[in-house]
Parts: structure tokens; C-alpha cells; sequence
């Protein structure tokens, strides 16, 4: 007869891991705002720095915030991308400035979902800036200018456009709209033909994305 094992005898494998050794002290001097780029918040900056951990937040107006090390929220009312400084603002206007990196993000800006309608009875020009805003988040990503749409026109949509124009996707452009198009004739997966259009979706996920078209999809206007 097989004795039965010791009831302090383990069932299965263990596996033992050499003890890790401390993380380095993490040298926060060591990153430094690129002008014109995004300001991070603290953890988007451990983030860059270790490659590890919460991904953090790039800052807008209209974010909360905290300071690091305090409770007490501020909402973020301007944004110096040139040199990574923001001023907040909290109860009873006061207001302070400090760096992105000294801070941490709680509460992103909230804006109302764009309808589809949005860039009807607009100029070009109009039309640009709009998208420019919506591209960049309302100013979180400040790559984006109107010089990023400086050659797109208006599109109509033929008929609806799905997600990957699969039928079972969401539509990402309902048929009728008026879009801003790049004529851009890039290929696809390295075929010569057809090329393609890119058009900007202002549905889904914020902030929008830039989306390639066939062309008979797209009626561009004048």
C-alpha cells in the first residue's frame, strides 16, 4: 500500500526566484520638456524614464490635477508647451503655476461628442481649424496645427463606412457626410492599385483618427 504524503509535503512544483535586487533611485532630473511637445504629468514622465508602470497623462486644459504629495484638486487653465509649465486654478480663483511633471493627472477634460453634421456650412479654412482641434485633443497634443491639414478638402461619403468595412463594425462615417479628405494616392500592403484617400473620423474613440479610404467611398467637392 502507497503511504499518503505528509500533509506538509507540497502538492506540486515551487518555483523559487532569486530575490530582485532594490530598483535604482528613479532620477526625475534626468527628463527634460522638449519644446513644443506635450507636457507630462509625473507618472507619464516615470513612465518615459523607466519604461515601466502607470502610462500617465500629457495635460490640457480642463484636466484636474493634483500636486504630488496633495489631496487638494486644481483644474488646469493654461498650458505652456514651449517650456512645460501649466497654471491651475483652485477654489476661489486662486491660481499657481508649476511643471507638468509636478503634478498628476485625476480627471481628464470632458468634451461633448462631435456631431456628424459638424463641419456643414463651414470654409476650408474653418474646417481645418476644427479638425485641428479635435486631432490634438483640444490642445493635449500640440503636433497637431493647421498646417497638418494644410492640403485636405471637403469629401462627401458615398455610403456608410464601417469600421475596416466590415458590415458587423460600427459606422465610422454615415453616409452623407461632409469630411476632410487628403488626396494622398498611398498604396496598400504594397499594391500599386488602388490607392487610396485619407479621410479624418471624428467618431469613436477621441480623439479621432485619420482613416484610409478607397475612393469611390469619397466624393470630393469642386
Amino acid at each position: 500500500m502507497t503511504s499518503e504524503p505528509s500533509s506538509h509535503e507540497p502538492g506540486g512544483y515551487i518555483l523559487r526566484l532569486p530575490h530582485l535586487p532594490p530598483a535604482a533611485p528613479l532620477d526625475l532630473d534626468a527628463y527634460v520638456h522638449d519644446p513644443g511637445s506635450p507636457v507630462l504629468d509625473r507618472a507619464a514622465v516615470e513612465n518615459r524614464l523607466t519604461g515601466r508602470g502607470h502610462p500617465g497623462n500629457a495635460i490640457a486644459v480642463g484636466d484636474l490635477v493634483r500636486a504630488v504629495g496633495e489631496a487638494t484638486r486644481w483644474r488646469v487653465t493654461a498650458v505652456e508647451h514651449h517650456n512645460g509649465q501649466i497654471t491651475i486654478t483652485g477654489e476661489g480663483d486662486t491660481t499657481r503655476t508649476v511643471a507638468g511633471i509636478d503634478v498628476e493627472v485625476v480627471s481628464v477634460a470632458a468634451h461633448p461628442p462631435v456631431p456628424d453634421e459638424l463641419l456643414e456650412g463651414l470654409s476650408l479654412e474653418q474646417a481645418r481649424q476644427v479638425i485641428t482641434d479635435i486631432a490634438s485633443d483640444y490642445g493635449r497634443y500640440p503636433q497637431y496645427t493647421t498646417a497638418s491639414f494644410a492640403d485636405w478638402v471637403f469629401g462627401r461619403v458615398v455610403a456608410e463606412i464601417h469600421w475596416r468595412n466590415d458590415p458587423a463594425a460600427p459606422v465610422d462615417f454615415p453616409a452623407g457626410q461632409r469630411v476632410l479628405v487628403r488626396v494622398d494616392n498611398r498604396l496598400v500592403y504594397g499594391a500599386t492599385n488602388p490607392r487610396t484617400l485619407t479621410a479624418y473620423c471624428t467618431r469613436g474613440p477621441r480623439p479621432g483618427i485619420a482613416t484610409a479610404l478607397w475612393p469611390h467611398q469619397i466624393r470630393l467637392e469642386g
